[in-house]
Parts: C-alpha cells; structure tokens; sequence
C-alpha cells in the first residue's frame, strides 16, 4: 500500500544544528598531524634562530620568536603543553649561559624573559582548559538539542500515523478517507482520470464474533488488513471503514481493472484458516462492492453506489464481487 502522503519537515532550530556543523569544521580544519607539525617547526626555528643571534652577540629580540611555539603547545596540549613550553626555555636559558658565560646582566635579562615565557605558557593553558571546557559543555548542549529535536521528530511523526491510521489492521482509518478521496475525486475532475472505489465487507462477522469472541474476531480483522495490503497496488490507497467493512480508492482505474485487484482480495481473503476453537477450523468471505467515479457525482453518492453494489453482492449469495448496478443506474 501506498505509503503515508509527505507533511512538511520541521526546520531545525537556527542555532543548533549550525552551531554543531561549524564546531565539527573548525575542528576538523587542523588535525593532531597539523598541530604536532607546527608545534616542531616552530620550536626549531626559534631554537635555529637562538643560536644564530647569539652567536652574533644579539640577545634579546630572537626571543619573540619562543611566543609562537609556547602559544601553539600550552594552547593545544595544555598541561603537556606547559612541560614543553619549560623545556624550550630551558634550552633557550642553556644557550644564554653557554654563549655569555660571565656576563651577569644578560643571563638575568635572559632569566626575566625565561620566567615571562613561562607564566604566557601557564596563562595560555589555563585559558585553553577554560575554553575546551566550555565547548565541550556547548556541544553536549547542542548534542542534547539534536537528540531532543530528532525524539519531538520522530514522536510528531509516529502521532500523525496513529492519528490517521487503524491500530489493529494497519489500515488508514475513515476520518482520513474522507480526507483523502476528496481531494482525489477533485484530482479525477480536474484531468479527467478514472478512479474507482471498492467496498468491502466480512460475510457474517457478526456471528462469528459472537460464537467466538471478540479476540477472535479481532484475529480475523488483523487477517483482512494483511490480505487487503498484500493485494493492494502501490498507488492504491486502503481503510478500515468501521467495523467490518473496508474501502480501497484507485486512482487511475477503471471498474473492471478494479475488479481484478478486487477479486484477487476475495480469493486470498477466503483461502484463509481459522482455528477459532480446538479441533475447530473456520474461514471467511468477503462481498466487494465497486463504484467508477462519474464526473460531477457528489461523494457520498459515489461512496453510496459502492455500498449499495456490496449489498446487492451479499444479497446474491456473499463471497462475491458486484459491479453492475452502476451500469444500469440511471
């Protein structure tokens, strides 16, 4: 059977789900290959450049140059970050001492500065926990909102289908019938396409469900929606009517090509067991009555020459089809 007709999608809220895509790029743009990579380069040139000004007698501007490496390992490591931040100024304090042995105003200058780059890697991981913390905390927000959203979703969803569907066939139910073969028999008008209607209905349910209760009559309802669905075209459209009666509209079909589909569900409907009781076996039948749309018929008249032709189908014996009386009609 034709599966539920589309509703509009609920758009996400602006925040949420754009606020988790932009995160994941950001991370994603720098991976931990990247950030080994720059923390190395970067720790290299400064050290090159350390030996190259001190040899030269320079002391003290090269040392900008540990910013860049310090900022990139206590930002990214942190507290890892704070142990190679101390090992570059160690080895930048060990270049001061081997290049300017006895001059006590450049190691002290040199001592300052060591300290300096030290308390920016302390302040830079602080920072860096501060601010990993706070995004982990925005992305298990964001998280929880996609979950929330994802469940209102599916829980929209799953109350559309109860509200239009029958729970013990799986069928459509009639407020949805209704709604539906309204809008096709303006469809059939518009373009002149044919569309026809079957009603269904059990032969003596009735008795049935007072000989054996109704846990097995529900047995036998469950039986005939699974039967109407099996038989049923993936354009064709199904309903519990109410009670025992079904009703199936085919858009795009003639009554006799309706009668096809029609007399298939009476055949596989009656080749059906129940063992109501045991020892007991039982089986049912069905009287399909078909009605084809004629243009400008109002649709509780159409819906009336379908009901009345199952009457008549009944009143020929049951476990029949009736198509005729719509021929004949004035």
């Amino acid at each position: 059977m034709v599966s539920m007709s589309n509703h509009p999608r609920r758009q996400a809220p602006p925040g949420g789900r754009e606020a988790s895509q932009s995160y994941s790029a950001m991370e994603g743009t720098l991976t931990e290959k990247h950030w080994q990579f720059y923390s190395a380069v970067t720790s290299v040139i400064a050290v090159l450049v350390s030996v190259y000004c001190l040899s030269e007698g320079i002391t003290g501007i090269f040392v900008h140059l540990y910013y860049i490496p310090i900022i990139i390992v206590s930002y990214r490591y942190r507290e890892r970050g704070v142990l190679c931040s101390l090992f570059l100024v160690m080895v930048y304090l060990l270049l001061v001492f081997l290049y300017f042995p006895g001059n006590a105003h450049v190691i002290i200058e040199g001592t300052i500065r060591g300290f300096a780059l030290m308390a920016i890697a302390f302040i830079i991981s602080a920072l860096a926990s501060r601010i990993q913390t706070n995004v982990d905390a925005l992305r298990t927000e964001i998280d929880d909102h996609k979950k929330t959203e994802d469940a209102l979703r599916q829980s929209e969803s799953r109350y559309m289908e109860l509200s239009i569907k029958d729970d013990l066939t799986g069928l459509y139910n009639q407020r949805h019938f209704y709604h539906l073969l309204h809008a096709e028999i303006e469809r059939s008008e518009r373009y002149g396409r044919p569309l026809s209607l079957l009603l269904i209905d059990i032969d003596d349910f009735k008795l049935f469900n007072d000989t054996y209760g109704h846990m097995e009559g529900d047995r036998v309802l469950e039986r005939i929606g699974a039967t109407i669905q099996r038989c049923v075209r993936r354009t064709d459209w199904a309903f519990r009517y109410g009670g025992e009666e079904f009703t199936i509209f085919m858009p795009e079909t003639l009554g006799d090509q309706a009668g096809v589909v029609a007399e298939r569900i009476r055949a596989e409907f009656r080749a059906e067991r129940f063992r109501p009781s045991p020892g007991k076996e039982e089986s049912k039948t069905v009287s399909i009555g078909i009605a084809e749309y004629r243009p400008g018929e109002e649709l509780r008249d159409f819906i009336s020459r379908a009901d009345r032709n199952m009457y008549e189908a009944k009143r020929r014996g049951k476990d029949q089809l009736c198509f005729e009386l719509h021929e004949t009609e004035a």
